[in-house]
């Protein structure tokens, strides 16, 4: 399986590697596991308020009364609150938690748009709508055959799974991992650092990591533009030149704090 090869506008490489088939089923059944508390959380309590309504006062009777039509009809509420519980659960886990669900989280996988952009609200709705689709035994056989182990509904919504683990944890990460809130310099609210994308934080760890081996004539041309392309989305003032290297270590240790305190 290739790795998915994307440039940052800066023209800076990032790659990501899709997730293995295996890792997204531990990460599915797990979240199952989670989906189905809650849809039988939902379903208590529909049936708490739903005595006092008629209707389904007498599916419940005839529940008791082994009646063939109740026992349907109640397969079938139950398949309804499992659907509308799934596409709740995934849908605010992925929009809230960055394209992650608990069972991705633990797995270290994350959806991403297939252009290497995080997931925005769209691309969460298409592809949890067709989710249902995926259940259908005939497309099991899709993400065996696509290239990137995409399922129908990936496709259709242009998304991908990836892998989220760090391979081996660069010098740059390791030491701004370790640098306090208070040494910065600059600041960076946690609602700012959500607008960014993965592409965004990779190319300034990539930029980072190579700078000293950078023709300085490039690497101050890079830094300019990409110091420019970030303060735009986070909606700051830009820095001083000679304060731009600086702000970018800031940024990714913001991040990084970030993502340690659990809230990426």
């Amino acid at each position: 399986m290739s790795n998915l090869h994307f440039e940052t506008p800066e023209n800076v490489s990032v790659n990501f590697s899709p997730a293995g088939l295996g890792t997204r089923y531990v990460a599915w059944f797990v979240d199952q596991i989670f989906v189905w508390v809650l849809t039988f959380g939902l379903l208590f309590v529909l049936l708490c308020a739903g005595t006092s309504f008629q209707g389904l006062a007498e599916v419940v009777s005839g529940l008791d009364d082994g009646n063939s039509e109740s026992v349907m009809i109640f397969i079938g509420i139950i398949m309804l609150v499992w659907g509308l519980g799934s596409f709740v659960y995934f849908g605010l886990c992925e929009f809230f938690m960055r394209g992650q669900t608990p069972g991705k989280r633990m797995s270290n996988i994350r959806v991403i748009k297939a252009d290497g952009f995080s997931l925005d609200a769209p691309s969460i709705l298409v592809r949890n709508v067709f989710r249902v689709l995926d259940h259908i035994p005939v497309l099991w056989i899709v993400p065996v055959l696509s290239v990137r182990s995409q399922r129908a509904g990936d496709m259709i919504a242009g998304t991908v799974v990836v892998s989220d683990e760090q391979q081996e944890l660069s010098a740059v990460r390791t030491e701004l991992a370790e640098r306090s809130a208070l040494e910065s310099e600059f600041r960076f609210d946690p609602t700012g650092l959500s607008q960014l994308n993965d592409v965004d934080l990779q190319g300034v760890e990539q930029l980072l990591e190579r700078w000293n081996s950078l023709p300085v004539q490039q690497r101050e041309q890079l830094l300019a533009t990409m110091v420019e392309s970030l303060t735009g989305k986070l909606k700051v003032e830009p820095p001083e030149p000679s304060q731009r290297l600086r702000f970018l270590e800031d940024l990714l240790a913001a991040e990084l704090r970030r993502q340690q305190r659990g809230l990426g």
